[in-house]
């Protein structure tokens, strides 16, 4: 039997730079940094704008992947981080996600994700 071991992180940060919200290379750039300070290797990633109204964006990573949500006109920025791994420490995350879009704070929830997985079998009886 293995045991998976992680944290699932769902944050809204407030009072962001509303410019930086807006755009979406800076967007993507400043999230794949804070993702590699968080030990995230990213293998793939995919942003999408909506006609300027905002943007979402996921990063797929080994044992974790990471979402954001824009809500520029309400300077909000919003953050679900879910990881299945001990060297993954998305909490990192947040101070520099505060930092890097002049925001004044943020809410967050936190889940300790510790999980049995035995075989298929097992799952499903």
């Amino acid at each position: 039997m293995m045991k998976v071991k992680g944290l699932h992180v769902l944050a809204e940060i407030f009072d962001c730079d509303m410019d930086l919200l807006a755009d979406l290379d800076q967007l993507e750039t400043i999230v794949k940094d804070t993702a590699a300070e968080s030990g995230l290797v990213v293998e793939d990633s995919l942003f999408h704008q909506y006609n300027q109204e905002g943007i979402s964006g996921v990063l797929l990573a080994p044992h974790a992947n990471m979402s954001v949500h824009t809500w520029p006109q309400s300077r909000r920025l919003v953050v679900d981080i879910i990881s299945c791994a001990e060297d993954i420490h998305p909490l990192a995350s947040f101070d520099s996600l505060i930092s890097k879009f002049n925001a004044s704070h943020m809410t967050a929830e936190f889940n300790k994700r510790e999980i049995d997985v035995g075989s298929v079998e097992t799952l499903v009886s």
